[in-house]
């Protein structure tokens, strides 16, 4: 598998992709929730496609999956 550079973002445009603010892509960074890779010698961050899309949670339980009440019962 060769990667592509389209494969990777900067800080700056997880961000814009994402549409959040590069802040919260840092602190994404710094807190564990995404892994970033810094090339030898540069200041430059990059982030993997698929790691950044790894954030993503689906907005509704997938067909099959228990739905979880306000109060935590599932009952």
């Amino acid at each position: 598998m060769e990667l592509e550079p389209s494969d990777f973002f900067t800080v700056e445009q997880a961000a814009n992709y994402l549409q959040i603010s590069q802040s919260s892509i840092r602190a994404y960074i710094r807190q564990g929730k995404l892994e970033a890779f810094r090339i030898s010698g540069k200041r430059r961050v990059l982030i993997a496609k698929t790691t950044l899309l790894a954030l993503l949670e689906p907005a509704r339980p997938a067909d099959g999956e228990p739905k979880s009440s306000p109060s935590g019962d599932n009952s």
